[in-house]
């Protein structure tokens, strides 16, 4: 998007160009609707104050252009009252269009939203793993994909009830986001379990992050729910595939952890051990 002075800049030249065309028209031609254009630009572009701004000014003008122009009215008041329902038509306009982008704001970031823990979900880890595999492919950049699924958390559900196992998953979100980097995007994928990309990270860096979250996933969940973690995670120093080949190795990486009695961080590297793709 432009620089904010750019877009100042822009919606006072709309309004320029409407009143330079309304003044050369004359009284015969109306041109109210044009004046919406760097109306609806401010609300759009810059902020609602913009929008009131240009709502006063493009009101302003036009009532100006009225009383100078010649444009015959039959008492002095008419002028002011045209001006005043302009100028809360423009208002109206502003208020509606700030308040539909607001909407449209809070609806994308609910569909990028894990509704019960507030972070990422399993769409956003996608296009996040895609765009570190482009950044790997352009830059040779290393990244980290990381599955965690829990252990014994069907044993909460079952013996406290579904609320309480929503407690555990929004403590568990809650930690792991506190224990990387704001770099590094945290992402329910469904169920219980969670998704760790880390970018530009080498296995070593990523295992000490991971052990930490271990260790805090042991103290403060595990100790009240008696619930566990198991990790996978796969360092690619070059790029794989596609997104599902990515995260097909981390999946079968947590799922061998799974099987080798949980509890457990295991790590791999891309290309060196991989399972298939296909």
């Amino acid at each position: 998007m432009a620089p904010f002075a750019v877009r100042i800049a822009l919606c006072l030249g709309l309004l320029a160009v409407v009143m330079l065309l309304d003044l050369l028209t004359g009284a015969e031609l109306s041109f109210s609707i044009f004046y919406l254009i760097p109306v609806s630009f401010a609300a759009a572009f810059l902020s609602r104050r913009a929008g009131w701004a240009l709502a006063v000014l493009s009101a302003g003008v036009w009532g100006l252009l009225e009383a100078t122009t010649g444009r015959g009215l039959s008492a002095a008041w008419i002028l002011y009252w045209n001006t005043t329902v302009r100028l809360g038509f423009f208002v109206l306009v502003t208020e509606l269009i700030v308040r539909l982008l607001g909407a449209h704001e809070r609806e994308r970031a609910l569909s990028r939203t894990d509704s019960l823990t507030g972070i990422a979900n399993a769409r956003v880890f996608r296009e996040d793993v895609a765009r570190a595999i482009d950044q790997s492919r352009r830059a040779g950049r290393p990244f980290t994909v990381t599955y965690i699924d829990l252990d014994r958390f069907k044993q909460v559900n079952d013996s406290l009830g579904h609320s309480e196992g929503d407690r555990v998953l929004r403590a568990v979100a809650e930690l792991i986001v506190s224990g990387v980097r704001t770099t590094d995007v945290v992402a329910r994928l469904g169920g219980d379990e969670f998704g760790i990309l880390m970018p530009e990270t080498e296995s070593e860096q990523a295992q000490v992050t991971l052990e930490r979250i271990a260790v805090r996933l042991e103290r403060d969940i595990h100790r009240r729910w008696a619930v566990g973690a198991t990790f996978g995670a796969v360092t690619f120093t070059e790029p794989p595939e596609d997104v599902d080949c990515a995260m097909r190795q981390s999946d079968a990486l947590m799922y061998r952890g799974k099987d080798e009695g949980r509890g457990r961080i295991l790590r791999s590297t891309w290309p060196e051990s991989a399972v298939g793709c296909d």
